[in-house]
């Protein structure tokens, strides 16, 4: 830069020699040679000037320069920088995005591999059906033939049917394959679907142990009123009648769910009132039952059917779906009437309910007690399930 400023400072110059020589031939005498002197020296100050002005001018750009390079130089580079580290940590989320994308798409993939093959084995299924199918009715249409002979018209029956048989097999194996198309769209209504089902068994099991725990009680009065025949002791009318407490105490409650067990025919007293809580459990009373049951806790705490009206209690809240409580009474049975019958049941119901509070370490605590404790008992087989459903 300094080298071309240079030239055009030399330029100038030589431009004003130039003139100068020409004015000096050209205009005669030495006036005119003055003048030329004069304004030589005019145009030399001027030049002066203007190489001054040059060199402002170059130091001025010199300074922007480095003010460029110093101060906002640096500034582009960390903007740079800073776009460049947003390039990758988008970048890294695209990728992120893309292999869960991947992954997710694997799933499905999966998902439709199986669901395919599931069409495949149905498919293969029905067509091995129908061929032996085929291969049945072809050796009864042999069989036909050998022993009647000629019977056309029973064979075309034959074939109508065989045709018909297939036409049903396609039917089937066509709905079988829009069953599996609409399987494919609602999975997420399987689970709802077991869980019903499970609800189900369960309600059937409960209803078979509260039949077979019916049983018991009625061999166990028939039990004690043979007994009492074989002493001598008739009851009114020539029967022998079962105590309340003696069925009450038969055994334990053996369901999951909430079961209503025969505890004993009624009686005077307090077996009266205790039958007539039981009965409104039955009928699906809690509020009644419940009530029932404290009052009677309440007023006969020693009698012998006090740990079976405390378990009942129980079920009572359990079925009002109250956990807490249900667990605390539960609770109560085993510690209030540790020799009662029904304590294998209540830590089963109390486990139970745990699960339904949705506490799981509590409840496998409390249905391992059951297994440990109770090893042989129904109640121990029912927790043994359940804990595996909690695994």
């Amino acid at each position: 830069m300094a080298r071309g400023e240079g030239k055009r400072r030399g330029s100038v110059r030589s431009a004003a020699l130039v003139s100068c020589a020409l004015a000096t031939v050209l205009l005669p005498g030495c006036a005119q040679q003055s003048d030329l002197v004069k304004q030589e020296k005019e145009l030399t100050a001027k030049i002066a000037k203007l190489d001054q002005a040059i060199g402002e001018t170059r130091a001025k750009f010199n300074q922007d320069l480095t003010t460029l390079r110093e101060d906002e130089l640096p500034a582009l580079r960390g903007n740079l920088d800073k776009g460049s580290n947003r390039f990758e940590t988008i970048q890294r989320r695209l990728d992120d995005v893309e292999n869960k994308s991947a992954a997710r798409l694997n799933v499905l993939e999966k998902i439709q591999h199986d669901q395919a093959n599931l069409l495949k084995t149905d498919r293969d299924r029905v067509q091995e059906e129908l061929a032996k199918l085929a291969e049945t009715v072809g050796v009864l249409a042999r069989t036909v033939d050998a022993r009647l002979g000629g019977h056309d018209k029973t064979l075309e029956q034959l074939s109508r049917s065989l045709t018909d048989l297939s036409a049903k097999v396609e039917a089937d194996g066509k709905l079988t394959s829009e069953h599996l198309a609409e399987v494919n769209k609602s999975v997420s209504s399987v689970a709802k679907a077991l869980r019903t089902v499970g609800e189900a068994i369960e309600t059937r099991e409960a209803e078979q142990d509260r039949r077979l725990d019916e049983m018991a009680k009625a061999m166990h009065g028939m039990a004690a009123q043979a007994g009492k025949v074989k002493e001598g002791k008739p009851a009114k009318g020539g029967k022998q009648a079962p105590h309340a407490g003696d069925a009450a105490d038969a055994g334990p409650a053996r369901g999951a769910a909430p079961v209503v067990a025969a505890e004993g025919a009624a009686a005077d007293g307090e077996d009266k009132n205790y039958e007539q809580s039981l009965q409104a459990f039955r009928n699906g009373d809690f509020d009644g039952a419940r009530k029932g049951f404290s009052d009677y806790l309440q007023h006969h705490p020693d009698s012998k059917l006090a740990g079976n009206a405390q378990y009942w209690l129980g079920e009572c809240y359990y079925g009002a779906k109250d956990y807490g409580q249900a667990i605390e009474a539960f609770d109560r049975v085993q510690r209030s009437y540790p020799d009662s019958a029904k304590v294998p049941a209540a830590l089963l119901k109390k486990g139970f309910a745990y699960v339904a509070l949705n506490d799981r370490g509590r409840a496998s605590s409390t249905l391992k007690q059951v297994v440990e404790a109770y090893p042989r008992s129904p109640e121990a087989t029912k927790a043994k399930e359940k804990l595996a459903q909690l695994q």
